[in-house]
């Protein structure tokens, strides 16, 4: 009587035990994977486009992925970051939200575009060509990007990691393909490649997670989703300008003031510290909708144990990898980017303990975060900004290069001081109840 309750065949239950034992993974463990892909397909066609490019294309195309960067983080502020905190409250995501979630996602599109059309209108006289395929890969992007999201929302962060896979593998194909049919890639070709085949990854899920919009229209709620969004996306999305200007201003600073060599000392400290970083981005898929669960299930006192359990975990390997680095901080300098460099070594050694800040930083504005009150962790980033830009100046004219880092280090820990005396005064403030049509 039971066999009915079985699958058919063996290969049916073969596919059953490996998504059980699938699913077992623990989802840190899943997410950090998919952020390796994404981080290393990043470092690793930025590379391609270097040699493929020449220098001159290159910076055409640096400067189509700082735009993109930034309108990712108008993106993110909006849609995908206020998604996560209201996941973990509800502890689910439906099928009309995440449907909800891929309109708003294509709605905002239109602004962003017109964002990245001006932004490089601004910068120089690109082609037609160019501004419509940039335009193609903010659009390709950013759905990838909310794709991602929504699944480890959803508990399926393994889809996610195919996902990012199979963009990561299919890309030098294709990019093979082109090259030996054409013999030449220009900066055009290169971004035109990189929306094809991420609109060729996502299109699969895209079709499964609009399925309930294209049986009826009745299942979008965007008027209900942006009440939801507002209260947590108003304060996020300021924070986008004031972090973007924070870090580059303060290179800017030191770039003029001390020389393109000395600005390249401090992006070589300052890659290596990235690998570090790679860590703290790949909890942005699971620690907010952690929290905010822990948040909505147990209250404050269950929120602040969830986070610590969290920093312990985190910190422990952060602080190892980042030892490895600064203290022979001359010979990773040296043996990567060439001698020069390892004259920058205190630079890398000052970026690590800025890590540390960042750290602890993050993870008490997810105790923020996870109460809805964004406004506060706005207002730590503006004061870090503040401390930076003022001191940067008098700073760079004292120390130099020591003097540039050490400003931006300066403003890591004013924030992080600022979140934990809002924190210890109470500035998070009481849940808020969830009417019936903003559920998830």
């Amino acid at each position: 009587m039971y066999d009915a309750l079985l699958p058919a065949s063996t290969l049916e239950r073969i596919h059953l035990a490996l998504v059980r034992r699938v699913r077992r993974i623990p989802a840190a463990l899943v997410s950090l994977a998919d952020q390796g892909v994404v981080s290393g397909f990043g470092f690793l066609s930025g590379i391609a486009a270097a040699r493929l490019l020449g220098i001159v294309e290159f910076g055409h195309f640096a400067l189509v992925l700082i735009v993109l960067s930034f309108a990712q983080g108008l993106h993110n502020a909006l849609i995908t970051a206020p998604m996560m905190t209201l996941a973990g409250m509800h502890g689910q995501v439906s099928r009309a939200y995440a449907a909800s979630i891929l309109a708003s996602a294509l709605l905002l599109s239109l602004p962003g575009a017109a964002f990245v059309v001006v932004a490089l209108l601004l910068s120089g006289s690109p082609s037609v060509e160019a501004l419509v395929a940039a335009s193609a890969l903010m659009l390709a992007q950013n759905i990838q990007f909310t794709l991602r999201r929504l699944l480890f929302a959803q508990g399926e962060g393994m889809q996610a990691l195919g996902m990012d896979l199979a963009r990561a593998a299919g890309f030098p194909l294709a990019a093979g393909i082109v090259w030996l049919e054409h013999g030449t890639l220009g900066c055009r070709g290169f971004v035109w490649l990189l929306a094809a085949t991420s609109f060729a990854t996502t299109l699969p899920i895209v079709i499964r997670v609009a399925r309930p919009a294209l049986r009826s229209t009745r299942c979008l709620h965007l008027i209900a989703l942006a009440r939801r969004h507002t209260p947590i996306a108003r304060w996020l999305l300021p924070i986008v300008f004031v972090t973007f200007a924070q870090e580059q201003l303060v290179w800017i600073a030191a770039g003029s003031s001390l020389g393109l060599d000395a600005l390249g000392g401090l992006r070589a400290a300052q890659y290596l510290i990235g690998t570090v970083l790679l860590l703290l981005a790949a909890t942005e898929n699971v620690l907010p909708v952690a929290a905010a669960r822990a948040y909505a299930d147990g209250g404050e006192a269950a929120l602040k144990r969830y986070l610590l359990r969290a920093g312990l975990r985190l910190g422990l390997p952060i602080m190892a990898i980042l030892l490895l680095l600064a203290g022979p901080a001359a010979f990773w300098l040296r043996l990567i980017f060439g001698p020069d460099f390892a004259d920058y070594a205190h630079c890398l050694q000052i970026l690590a303990a800025g890590v540390v800040a960042i750290l602890l930083r993050d993870l008490t504005a997810h105790y923020f975060r996870a109460k809805q009150n964004t406004r506060v962790i706005f207002s730590a980033l503006g004061v870090s900004m503040i401390v930076s830009l003022v001191a940067v100046v008098p700073l760079i004219a004292y120390g130099g290069v020591t003097g540039a880092v050490t400003a931006v280090t300066a403003g890591h820990v004013a924030s992080l001081v600022y979140l934990v005396v809002a924190m210890r005064r109470g500035a998070g403030p009481r849940r808020q109840s969830r009417g019936p049509e903003a559920s998830p």
